[in-house]
């Protein structure tokens, strides 16, 4: 478990707005490169990075394991006096959450600021009850204008900073679980594996862009060309008050492999029989058409690649105090490695 800690500590420091995923790469290279687990490293020219573990056996078929890199944030769109900031969002951000958080500011150099938020004592009649957009919020910066605007323009990039928090059991709260948590799974997997022993070659893509349009994760399938996948992402774990429909998915109770068309049925009957037989704790969850997810990209690549999804229950998602029982994260790992051992 604690291998898996400061996997998931190390990738989640890493700036990575969805476009602007290149910002993760070099420490992120650095990073991969010292576990000496892969025999190749590289990125691609729309925000993906990848890694490939060879067997060493002649024309070994290839299994692609795929998070992706980018997380949620904004991008500048005004700097305005009083050392304030104008923002879009990028990604699904709920605005209610915004008021009072601090965010990261990648402009020329790293800088804080926090999200306005309007005391209570100046609120007038039925403020409460009136819609908050994202772009209706600024960001306090406390710079004087010509400061802020030596440092910042439009288009730059702003993300919450993670400050990981361990809970009660093995509860993990930060920022960028989405998707950065199942990266650091994949790669605990992998180092369960010994390489020689195996019948394929693996390739672990960090892909970009899937909180947006999928780019990455269609771009860098198409490049690897595997015969098989394994998508890794996070899905909603069951807290009180959410629908009835959600209970099937409940937080330390292992992986979700969802049953949907964006998946293989055939390679998901065989990842759990697999689960099955080296008893490792699954879920169970059915997606009618898309999944939200990497699967739909991947599994339409070239001529179609046979793709399974599983995903960690996550609270919380899309904020900046996501919540994971670590026990799920890590028994998502010890499932892809078994399922990699077993092809």
């Amino acid at each position: 478990m604690e291998k898996l800690y400061d996997i998931v500590e190390n990738f989640t420091q890493y700036p990575g707005v969805a476009g602007f995923e290149y910002m993760a790469f070099d420490e992120l290279t650095k990073y991969v490169k010292s576990l000496n687990i892969f025999d190749e490293i590289g990125t691609t020219p729309v925000g993906s990075f990848y890694g490939i573990m060879r067997c060493g056996k002649k024309n070994a078929p290839l299994i692609l394991c795929d998070a992706h890199i980018d997380t949620i944030g904004f991008v500048v769109t005004e700097v305005c006096e009083g050392g304030f900031l104008k923002i879009a969002n990028i990604g699904g951000i709920a605005a209610k959450i915004l008021p009072a958080s601090e965010v990261n500011i990648y402009g020329k150099e790293t800088i804080k600021g926090v999200f306005v938020s309007k005391p209570p004592h100046l609120h007038e009649a039925n403020e409460y009850d009136q819609k908050m957009n994202v772009v209706d919020n600024y960001i306090d910066t406390g710079l004087p204008l010509e400061k802020l605007k030596s440092i910042v323009r439009v288009g730059t990039p702003v993300g919450f900073p993670c400050k990981l928090q361990r809970l009660l059991g093995d509860n993990l709260a930060g920022a960028g679980f989405d998707d950065r948590l199942c990266g650091a799974a994949i790669v605990r997997a992998l180092m369960y594996l010994d390489k020689k022993s195996l019948n394929v070659d693996v390739a672990f893509q960090f892909s970009g862009t899937e909180e947006t349009v999928y780019t990455g994760a269609m771009t860098t399938a198409y490049r690897l060309n595997p015969d098989k996948a394994i998508v890794i992402d996070v899905t909603h774990a069951f807290v009180p008050g959410a629908p009835k429909a959600r209970e099937g998915v409940k937080a330390g109770l292992g992986g979700d492999i969802c049953l949907s068309p964006h998946t293989h049925r055939g390679f998901t009957k065989f990842a759990i029989e697999v689960a099955k037989k080296e008893g490792i704790p699954y879920q169970l969850s059915s997606a009618p058409g898309a999944t939200g997810t990497n699967s739909n990209a991947v599994q339409t690549s070239r001529n179609g690649i046979p793709t399974l999804l599983v995903s960690i229950p996550l609270k919380n998602m899309h904020t900046m105090s996501e919540l994971v029982d670590m026990k799920d994260a890590l028994d998502t790992a010890r499932f892809v490695a078994a399922v990699i051992k077993a092809l």
